[in-house]
């Protein structure tokens, strides 16, 4: 049975049995707990907590989800992946236990075609409730009802904050063939697990511990596609089922390596990997390129863009493994474009976003493959070096100062030199790397916890806020202002009865015209009064789903629950993040269609007077699509175009060809924003009517903030016009100074610039001959050690380049020997420059070596590498001293040489 045979009977079986087909959501999560979605029921969370209703109690889903905790396993077992596909049946307090049992026998044996003969099912240890029913329900001998502990049949058995319970799994035997018998107890690689059926019933905390019952009992269960085709296409691993088994052989098409297709360890250690035999060895590194390829072609065709922090390491680091497996294999060419391709290939018609992020999948693999080429190749060989000096030394762990250093200087990830150390037998030496890390996380600790303070009220209290008011109402669309009640207030963290002036608050209303942030479109600012107090709204939110809480301060009087008010919005700084929304929408339509269809939106800050737009390229923006831009987008404003707004289903909105935003959750019915023919999104923000309401559309500036990612920062309305008037201004003050028109200021400032760039050079030469005609002297003065010379001086009014140069001409002009000079900077520092002769670098001296005890006497450091160095330190007033230390440190090492 194929994959999407799969998919399509499972999906099919539960929508005949009253569940809402839910598309997967992203593998963003709209989760700040979750950095990716890790399981089928992520999206559902709300739902299982209490905090939204959903408006069907029963769903079924085929959900991406990427764990990466595993990912030096991959390749190496039948098993680990780092995406896999996750099909479930959910029922939201609506059927447990029995059903969810009896369905799931049904769906194997007659759906799939599975033996009854051969399932084995598994239940927590005291859940005699699940272990009846299984006997009851389906008939399966007591015998093949296993009763397992906690980590195996309570999930999550790893712990973390939400619901939990207990969980019955569903094994399948392979057969005398593929191990031993007995059922799972005995062997999981003969018995494979394939459905988890989870009884949601508890809550806990980030320890583990059960915080009390859900409002209501649910089920979530969770079938792995990978192992269901592993089972039902008969092949020994996961790497060889029809999604998969089309990137390794393409994999071994371009690195020339046939896939031996020696079978993979059962939860082999990484460490074991250095032990293989060689044909073991590249079968791995096959299936870890076509694995990791499919893995992060999802991601960045979800919105996940190579970076060195969050979600965008996971991404970085599976690509970078990519390439380094690539070149194990003697691979140098560039693989990433082929790969990807065949990914989308395989996988476009079932995720229909491969193919539609087809060309930002290629460059964005392709541009990190080729940034870290160069970097793996030198960490790598210092890396080799660092091993083969431990294990020469009989040191069972590599030095982690190593390990820093290739990760603070070169930007290896620490992650690859833990994974080769291992292969090689070598433990890292953690305690030192992380001594040497310590100040660099404290300061990202501590802006961690800057980006947290002022918002540590508890999920708990927004619940109780919750229960004591139910949803928010949002009227925004249609009310600046509106008749509403003080449903809840929240001061500082706790639900209160009142609050007084001065107090930072919190209010919850059943009935709001506030926006709250969502979307890229910051939250409402205004007032809330009641007959005895004001409170000045500074920022709304919404912390749980149909809850819109409004954070700002009681200014006047006391606010008290209950009371009747009267909530207003700010009108004219929600009209100004209204006309930038709209600009927004027609900006992502016409980036598309100047820049390319990878130009997606990844990210978004609407504010009153300017807005800021991300979107993924791999260069800056030329001036002439700069202006090609503003220009459409104004075109299309000035088109006066009607802005729809219309509440529908997601299916329908799909078939509107409506954009999804990266990261974004979405519920059964949607709201899409169309504007014209030429934009339609899905958008729940505020929009103008008519594009002409924008006014005028100006670009403020146009930059990078990380690799592979620019940003456009623009203005709309009477603040563009304020923008381009200020311009305007100052391009005639301009042309007033120079005494030209405003027509004839370009051509003025460049001949300007380039007649200051000739007297540039001119003194830069006039500069280096009176460095070269100081520096003359010196090697009259050299010392003579062993056949060699050494010079060690001071120039005067000498840059960096200047010693470089006056130091390359002494040593093409001494033979053999040692040159150090230095200067003092007009700001008082110190910088020297020192230079070998290729004889002596031959012999095993270093210039970097010399010149350290000087860089030291200066408070700095020496780098370079073999026959020339640097440095510099604020010390300038000791440079007699370090010229000094140099100097006795040539002699001792030239004197060696004798």
């Amino acid at each position: 049975m194929r994959s999407s045979e799969i998919r399509h009977t499972f999906l099919r079986f539960f929508r005949d049995r009253d569940h809402r087909v839910w598309p997967s959501a992203s593998l963003i999560p709209n989760d700040p707990t979750l950095l990716l979605t890790v399981a089928g029921m992520v999206p559902f969370k709300p739902y299982f907590l209490g905090e939204s209703t959903p408006e069907h109690p029963r769903a079924t889903s085929v959900q991406k989800c990427a764990r990466t905790v595993d990912i030096e396993n991959v390749g190496l077992t039948t098993r680990h992946l780092t995406f896999f596909e996750m099909l479930g049946n959910f029922s939201f307090g609506d059927y447990f236990k029995r059903e969810a049992i009896a369905w799931a026998w049904e769906l194997s044996t007659q759906g799939f075609g599975f033996d009854p003969d051969r399932i084995w099912a598994t239940v927590y240890l005291d859940d005699d409730e699940a272990a009846d029913l299984w006997v009851a329900e389906t008939g399966i001998p007591a015998g093949r009802v296993v009763r397992r502990g906690k980590a195996d049949n309570f999930w999550p058995p790893t712990g973390g904050a939400g619901p939990c319970g207990p969980c019955s799994e569903l094994y399948y035997d392979r057969g005398p063939a593929h191990g031993a018998e007995g059922g799972p107890d005995v062997d999981e690689t003969r018995y494979i697990e394939f459905w988890n059926l989870v009884f949601m019933q508890y809550e806990q905390d980030a320890k583990g511990n059960i915080l009390g019952g859900l409002p209501a009992k649910n089920v979530d269960t969770g079938m792995g596609l990978e192992r269901m085709a592993v089972l039902l296409q008969d092949v020994p691993n996961v790497y060889e089922i029809d999604v998969l088994r089309p990137m390794l052989d393409r994999a071994s098409e371009l690195t020339g390596v046939p896939y031996a297709q020696a079978p993979p360890a059962q939860d082999a250690p990484i460490a074991e990997a250095a032990g293989f035999p060689q044909p073991d060895r590249r079968d791995v590194s096959l299936r870890v390129i076509g694995e990791h390829c499919r893995s992060s072609a999802f991601l960045i065709a979800d919105g996940v863009l190579p970076s060195n922090e969050g979600r965008g390491y996971v991404l970085r680091r599976l690509l970078r493994r990519v390439v380094r497996h690539a070149r194990m294999l003697g691979h140098e060419a560039p693989i990433m474009p082929a790969m990807m391709e065949s990914v989308v290939s395989t996988l476009g018609d079932a995720w229909p976003e491969l193919s539609q992020q087809s060309g930002l999948i290629g460059k964005i693999a392709g541009a990190e493959e080729d940034g870290f080429t160069a970097t793996l190749r030198t960490g790598l060989r210092m890396l080799g070096d660092a091993i083969e000096e431990s294990r020469s030394s009989g040191a069972g762990a590599l030095a982690g100062r190593t390990a820093f250093t290739l990760h603070d200087t070169y930007g290896f990830p620490v992650d690859l030199t833990v994974e080769i150390a291992a292969e090689h037998g070598l433990d890292l030496d953690r305690d030192e790397f992380a001594r040497l890390m310590e100040g660099q996380r404290t300061r990202a600790r501590a802006a961690a916890r800057g980006a947290r303070d002022g918002e540590g009220v508890s999920t708990d209290t927004y619940r109780e806020a919750v229960d004591r008011v139910g949803s928010s109402a949002f009227v925004g669309y249609t009310e600046d202002e509106t008749d509403t009640s003080v449903g809840a207030i929240v001061v500082p963290g706790q639900v209160l009865p009142a609050a007084q002036e001065g107090d930072g608050v919190e209010l919850i209303l059943p009935r709001t015209p506030f926006y709250p942030e969502g979307g890229g479109q910051l939250g409402d600012h205004g007032v809330i009064e009641t007959d005895t107090g004001r409170a000045e709204v500074r920022d709304t939110v919404s912390p749980l789903e149909g809850l819109i809480v409004h954070r700002g301060l009681v200014v006047a009087g006391e606010i008290n629950a209950g009371q009747a008010a009267r909530a207003a919005i700010d009108p004219a700084r929600r009209e100004s993040i209204t006309r930038g929304h709209t600009a927004t929408h027609l900006l992502h339509a016409t980036l598309k269609e100047v820049v390319g269809d990878h130009a997606v939106q990844s990210g978004s800050a609407i504010d009153a007077g300017r807005f800021r737009f991300d979107f993924p390229n791999f260069s800056a923006i030329s001036p002439d699509q700069l202006d090609e831009i503003e220009r459409h987008v104004n075109d299309r404003i000035a088109a006066d175009r009607p802005v729809e707004a219309i509440e529908t289903s997601q299916a329908d909105a799909r078939a509107m060809g409506a954009v999804a935003l990266f990261g974004e959750r979405y519920g059964e019915h949607v709201r899409v924003v169309r504007i014209g023919d030429f934009s339609t999104e899905l958008c729940g923000g505020t929009h103008v009517g008519h594009t002409q309401e924008v006014g005028l559309f100006s670009i403020l500036t146009e930059g990078s903030i990380a690799a592979n990612l620019r940003r456009i920062e623009a203005t709309t309305g009477v603040d563009a016009f304020r923008f381009l008037s200020s311009h305007r201004l100052v391009a005639d003050e301009v042309a007033r100074l120079l005494k030209v028109s405003p027509d004839e200021v370009v051509n003025r400032v460049g001949a300007l610039i380039e007649r200051i760039k000739g007297l540039e050079k001119e003194l830069a030469a006039t500069r280096q001959q009176a460095v070269l005609s100081a520096g003359a002297g010196l090697l009259d003065q050299a010392e003579r050690v062993n056949g060699a010379r050494v010079v060690a001086g001071a120039v005067e009014g000498a840059d960096r380049d200047g010693l470089k140069a006056l130091a390359g001409d002494l040593r093409n002009r001494m033979g053999s020997g040692v040159v150090v000079l230095g200067t003092v900077t007009a700001d008082g520092s110190a910088q020297l420059v020192a230079m070998i002769t290729q004889d002596l670098a031959d012999g095993g001296l270093t210039a970097r070596e010399l010149l350290q005890p000087g860089a030291t006497e200066v408070g700095g450091g020496a780098g370079g590498k073999g026959d020339t160095a640097q440095a510099g330190g604020r010390q300038g007033a000791r440079l007699g001293d370090a010229l000094e230390a140099v100097r006795r440190a040539a002699r001792t090492r030239l004197a060696a040489t004798a």
